[in-house]
């Protein structure tokens, strides 16, 4: 089958919030980008339809973006899935060992959270698993993909979300980038190593578009439509929610830059940017 034009598919949630993309390309092949939770998988399913996955690519090991692939292992090992390949790069369980961090309990709930499910599973896949790397390009048909952020040691205030992969996705007609759920620091080392990469048509909002990367990165990106995996909730979450209040408890933790998502979409709004998908209000259909 022939699909006249390349398709980014946007999944809205069916959990409280998550991440969720299907890409089809042109030869009728699919691309997902994590999957979200159980909950979500059903809808996954039903955009894939039974399509030959090229790739899946699982961000970072947190539950709102892979509890639903290690679900569907542990049910029945992906029978239901065709699936090529899967790319990742998570940190090492050894993370534990880092007592000198600015919070060694939250370092360890966010080890624990999905690490270990995943590296059991991890040697079944087989010549399916795939540890992509910073610098790193895959193609699936029309569509080219290039790694520009993998994670690196070191940056344990928001640990799991600075571990996540950044990757661009060449369409035929638009280009479109993936934060992941990049928190401040890791926006900064993206910044400084991969600036010159960063220009996109479409932008996937860091964090869920709060507690994510400076304005810098998004100016250097300008993107002119941006992707939010936001419920009605967090996408009309104030400056600074309740749980961003206590100021001195972020300086503890090394969290000092932690907005809500309304910073976010002012900077939006300051450069410019008109169209905004956003999983509030259902799954959205982008040609790229």
């Amino acid at each position: 089958m022939i699909n006249p034009q390349t398709k980014l598919y946007q999944l809205t949630e069916t959990s409280k919030f998550m991440m969720s993309f299907v890409l089809v390309t042109r030869e009728d092949n699919v691309i997902v980008i994590d999957g979200g939770r159980p909950e979500d998988i059903p809808l996954l399913k039903e955009y894939i339809g039974g399509r030959h996955i090229s790739a899946w690519i699982l961000t970072h090991a947190h539950s709102d973006h892979i509890s639903g692939f290690i679900d569907e292992w542990e049910k029945n090992r992906l029978a239901d899935f065709d699936l090529e390949k899967v790319y990742y790069n998570f940190p090492p369980l050894s993370w534990k060992e880092n007592h000198n961090v600015p919070d060694y309990r939250y370092l360890c709930a966010e080890v624990d959270e999905m690490l270990p499910a995943f590296y059991a599973l991890e040697p079944h896949l087989g010549d399916r698993a795939h540890v992509s790397v910073q610098g790193e390009c895959i193609t699936v048909d029309e569509v080219r993909i290039d790694f520009i952020y993998s994670w690196h040691d070191g940056l344990f205030a928001n640990p799991m979300n600075d571990a996540s992969l950044v990757f661009k996705v060449y369409g035929p007609e638009k280009t479109v980038l993936f934060l992941g759920d990049l928190g401040p620091d890791g926006g900064d080392v993206l910044f400084r190593e991969s600036r010159h990469l960063l220009k996109s048509d479409i932008v996937q909002m860091a964090h869920h578009g709060h507690m994510n990367v400076s304005m810098e990165v998004y100016a250097e990106i300008m993107p002119e439509a941006c992707m939010w995996c936001c419920a009605d909730w967090l996408y009309n979450e104030p400056e600074v929610p309740s749980y961003l209040a206590d100021g001195e408890s972020l300086r503890r933790r090394g969290r000092i830059r932690m907005y809500g998502t309304a910073v976010t979409r002012k900077w939006m709004d300051i450069l410019g940017v008109r169209t905004h998908y956003v999983t509030k209000d259902g799954t959205n259909e982008i040609i790229i």
